[in-house]
């Protein structure tokens, strides 16, 4: 019976101190690397123009996706090989953006749609940490970054690495036509560009362009009464009539 008993405070012992130690393990924080961080979704962008064809002197709007809170670096490169930093730019130079789409400009600017003509391209870079890729002081509004598109390539490379040895980012493309004017196909017709209903006037137009027949000639602009023809940004010709009432002062 005395090994008994023994034995039997030694087991109710070895119960407490077990007890005592899973509450004390309870109240303690876990230490770091025991339990797993949550895996972080893939960070994804997007990029894109409100046309796929524009012509010198008109307008553009940006469009842009992120998967996840970013800074965000838009790269245009130009048809003749340049590329600039378009965003930041010298009027909106907070590049954080929270998760969603978003559109340029997005502040007291425009993107105006200039030569030389062809296919220029834009290129989104997003990381959710910063890549270093704004410059100290904007001496330009939207700033040259190289003359040629691998010279541009390099330096944003060596740039991003200087930050980043492994860095998390991502990337996309979008491209758009620029030309010098729209063009168009007038109908052939054997009663001539007078006849009723008026023909296209023979030559290209340009958005916003006004023409009217008078007097055997075409003139630009608008008539004070009578058919016009006008030139939208779609590229095609509307045919319009003004008139004009009274006599006027």
């Amino acid at each position: 019976m005395k090994f008994t008993t023994q034995r039997l405070t030694f087991v109710l012992v070895l119960v407490f101190a077990a007890t005592s130690l899973l509450s004390f393990a309870q109240s303690t924080p876990a230490p770091l690397g025991i339990v797993p961080t949550p895996t972080p979704q893939p960070l994804t962008a997007s990029i894109w123009t409100d046309k796929a064809t524009y012509v010198v002197g008109e307008t553009a709007t940006i469009y842009y996706n992120v998967s996840q809170a970013s800074f965000v670096y838009i790269y245009d490169v130009q048809p003749d090989g340049i590329v600039r930093l378009i965003f930041p730019n010298a009027y909106s130079q907070s590049n954080y953006v929270s998760a969603g789409t978003h559109s340029l400009p997005d502040g007291q600017y425009q993107f105006t749609i200039a030569p030389p003509v062809g296919v220029e391209q834009l290129q989104i870079i997003a990381s959710p940490v910063s890549l270093g890729l704004t410059p100290q002081a904007y001496y330009e509004v939207f700033p040259m970054v190289g003359s040629s598109a691998q010279s541009a390539t390099e330096s944003i490379q060596v740039q991003i690495m200087g930050i980043v040895p492994q860095p998390t980012y991502a990337s996309a493309w979008t491209s758009f036509q620029i030309v010098a004017a729209y063009s168009y196909t007038p109908p052939s017709t054997s009663g001539g560009y007078y006849t009723y209903p008026p023909y296209y006037p023979p030559f290209y137009g340009t958005p916003g362009a006004t023409w009217y027949w008078q007097n055997g000639e075409w003139y630009f602009g608008v008539p004070s009464t009578g058919w016009y023809w006008y030139f939208g940004s779609d590229g095609q010709w509307h045919f319009r009539i003004t008139i004009h009432f009274g006599t006027g002062d």
